[in-house]
């Protein structure tokens, strides 16, 4: 059974509001998803796409304390293919890293490599995605400007996890294993998109071992899967269709996840992600029954 103490934590992704959806004129306010993700006697929440609880740490402090929140993490996508894109980024990078830093957070930076048309072709088939993979000089330049991000945080005493997902360089095992080696980076697995990147939970938790900082935990419908790798949808209609569906009814085996013995040093944050596409005040309530539902999952995986 699982050894390692963890603190569970929200999303904003999980109730609709993430960087698919930040241009939407109806998503769910601030105030509504956190009183949720109280009642649900969550502890944490990451931070969401930018301005959502506020542009700076005091602003995003003072809101989740009202709700009895720590700031459980916040995502910083990077081109880490593109130098000159990689330092146009730099700047929400230390923005994020400010709030992180600004609100005392003990959750980190959670960097990754941006989606990029080429790679949202080929998400979630293995041939299309290992041809386009970076290699040589242009996999070593990607890794130190990661390093880079990474060493930029540090200096301000934040946290660091790099996250691979899908549709980004970053996504398959190979590509996992060829950052872990070209840097000193720390690592958040990410259930479900390992799987949608080619690979198992319980492998990549070993090969990252002792460098797993951070754990996001999604179920994903392997129908919707097998539907990407066909062809018949491409990620990012899966996303919409539920690629990433309600705990319990997919292929992830949380206990086996969360009894890793990698994790036992953890002790950190573990996000709970189920990433919806539109959701409205209307729908608080049954998103709500289904978060319930992942969360009695995760807490019998834990023994809880």
């Amino acid at each position: 059974m699982p050894t390692a103490s963890f603190r569970l934590a929200s999303a904003p992704c999980t109730w609709g509001v993430w960087e698919r959806t930040v241009d939407r004129d109806d998503l769910v306010p601030a105030r509504r998803m956190l009183e949720t993700v109280r009642e649900l006697a969550y502890t944490g929440i990451e931070l969401g796409p930018p301005g959502y609880f506020g542009s700076d740490g005091a602003t995003v402090s003072a809101l989740l304390g009202e709700y009895g929140l720590a700031l459980a993490g916040a995502f910083a996508p990077l081109r880490i293919a593109d130098e000159e894109g990689f330092r146009d980024d730099l700047s929400f990078l230390d923005s994020t890293i400010e709030i992180l830093a600004a609100t005392g957070s003990a959750g980190p930076v959670v960097l990754a490599a941006d989606e990029n048309t080429l790679r949202l072709g080929v998400a979630g088939r293995a041939d299309a995605r290992s041809a386009t993979s970076l290699r040589g000089d242009d996999l070593k330049r990607a890794a130190e400007r990661v390093q880079q991000a990474s060493d930029r945080a540090a200096a301000r005493g934040v946290a660091v996890a790099f996250h691979p997902h899908a549709a980004t360089y970053i996504e398959s095992p190979e590509e996992i294993a060829a950052l872990l080696g070209l840097t000193s980076v720390d690592i958040c697995v990410d259930t479900g998109h390992t799987i949608v990147g080619g690979g198992d939970p319980v492998e990549i938790v070993r090969l990252a071992g002792n460098r797993i900082t951070h754990l996001h935990l999604k179920d994903v419908d392997a129908n919707v899967l097998a539907r990407v790798r066909s062809q018949e949808l491409t990620v990012e209609q899966a996303w919409e269709q539920g690629l990433f569906c309600p705990f319990g009814e997919g292929v992830v085996d949380f206990e086996a996840v969360l009894s890793a013995p990698e994790l036992a040093r953890l002790g950190g944050w573990v996000v709970l992600e189920q990433d919806r596409v539109a959701v409205q005040q209307d729908d608080l309530g049954s998103v709500r029954d289904v978060e319930q539902r992942n969360l009695d999952v995760v807490r019998s995986a834990l023994g809880a």
